[in-house]
């Protein structure tokens, strides 16, 4: 439902200081071009929590937006399924549309790639290096998945501006922090990333380095006949990589690394691997950068052997040949500890069935307004612009609430007194404004 004052927020800072197409906090300035038949518009509300913002990208299969976390009141990122040329929208339509039915299996086939990307990447929470995602879900016809907001600029940005001429100390950090993410990734969870390269590669400004784009990402299994769907990237894929039944395991992301290692020094990619195994060529490291030891080149040598049984096996073995004994001894992923997630769920009313997991031991807002309130039920006026205030006990396990509306909070059909903090067990049912929104306070293990 449509917030009245959406409009008002700066699609780049999510500030209230956006007027006529320019924000006087932050100096942006709307731009009409940017806007393509696919993207939502500026000031959409997803999930009822992400406010939509400006686009950061739009690729064949998805668009990636600049959005607001109301329910954690920071800045994050939403990647939208929306295949090019087989998806469109009507004009201030949200819902996303098919140019033709006969589209729908394929599309149909690509949004559960698209899920169980974001799938693969929350396994895999607890790995610094790999961007974080929060969650996934489906609206307009289509799925989502927030995750964090990277700012900063890819690998391969880099290299072409710089032509290759990066330190070699400052290429060794990056990759050797890729390299050991793969390593806990390869060891803990059997998942090939299958997609190295310097685009997937992120620099944030604050200097911390992440992986991304997890879209190609396979499970190994032991069942030496697994088929891998064919997708590769040309100079950066291994041989095996370009068929179904190619022998494809840590060895495979560990040629992507050193190819991307290789041109992120001399600013050249090797040849494509089919093109090498026509006998054609590559210079050695150690020949286009002459202050690079001969041991460093000789690593990358073998850790792009065409024959994957030549090859160097695993990204640890890669990083410690590159780096020595400055190479970062990968961590261990660290168990989850079960813990109290607490939710909120609306019960009844006009968003039932919508869910949020709340952050334990922070005040959440909840009422009409998207300016004072991190979870916004808008299009009900017996609803405050903030509503009540929530926040979840994680010691004691419970939730303390407190009534700050006009029309009240009604617990058993008792209504709370105003500003008074009430104390309440999981599973306990709470109205706003009479019956117009029942919400259930729960708790899960996870």
């Amino acid at each position: 439902m449509a917030i009245t004052d959406q409009n008002l927020m700066c699609p780049d800072c999510f500030s209230f200081q956006y007027m006529d197409g320019r924000c006087r906090k932050c100096g942006y300035v709307h731009r009409n071009d940017l806007e393509g038949t696919r993207t939502l518009l500026p000031g959409v509300l997803l999930g009822n929590r992400y406010r939509i913002g400006r686009v950061l990208g739009i690729g064949g299969f998805g668009i990636t937006y600049k959005a607001f976390d109301n329910l954690y009141e920071e800045i994050c990122a939403i990647k939208e399924f929306a295949p090019s040329g087989m998806t469109y929208r009507r004009t201030g339509e949200n819902g996303l549309n098919l140019v033709s039915s006969s589209e729908r299996e394929h599309f149909d086939h690509g949004k559960r790639r698209f899920l169980d990307e974001a799938e693969t990447l929350k396994r895999l929470q607890n790995i610094s290096a790999v961007v974080q995602v929060r969650e996934c879900f489906q609206e307009n016809g289509t799925a989502y998945f927030s995750m964090e907001y990277l700012d900063g600029t890819n690998l391969k940005k880099v290299i072409r501006t710089t032509g290759g001429n990066i330190a070699w100390n400052d290429v060794t950090d990056i990759i050797v922090q890729i390299g050991a993410a793969l390593d806990v990734i390869h060891n803990t969870t059997g998942i090939l990333h299958r997609d190295i390269s310097p685009e997937n590669i992120y620099l944030k400004q604050d200097g911390g380095v992440k992986l991304i784009d997890f879209g190609s990402a396979r499970q190994l299994t032991r069942d030496e006949r697994c088929d891998f769907s064919v997708e590769y990237k040309h100079g950066f894929a291994p041989p095996e990589q370009y068929s179904r039944n190619g022998n494809q395991g840590p060895h495979t992301d560990v040629y992507a690394l050193a190819s991307t290692y290789y041109y992120a020094l001399t600013g050249v990619m090797i040849p494509d691997a089919m093109d090498r195994l026509g006998n054609k060529a590559y210079v050695p490291l150690h020949q286009m950068r002459q202050e690079i030891p001969m041991s460093v080149s000789q690593a990358v040598d073998q850790a792009l052997a065409l024959d994957y049984r030549q090859r160097t096996k695993t990204a640890r073995e890669f990083i410690q040949g590159i780096a020595g004994n400055q190479a970062a001894e990968p961590m261990p992923e660290e168990p989850k500890e079960k813990k109290n997630q607490p939710f909120l769920e609306i019960v009844s009313g006009s968003y039932q069935g919508v869910r949020w997991n709340l952050p334990a031991g922070t005040i959440i807002r909840i009422g009409r307004s998207v300016k004072v309130s991190n979870i916004v039920i808008s299009g009900e006026k017996a609803i405050s612009k903030e509503h009540c205030r929530l926040c979840y006990d994680e010691g004691k396990n419970e939730f303390l609430l407190t009534d700050v509306s006009k029309n009240g909070v009604y617990v058993q059909n008792q209504r709370l007194v105003p500003n008074q903090e009430y104390r309440y067990a999981p599973n306990q049912q709470i109205s706003l404004a009479g019956s117009v929104c029942t919400i259930l306070l729960g708790v899960t293990n996870e």
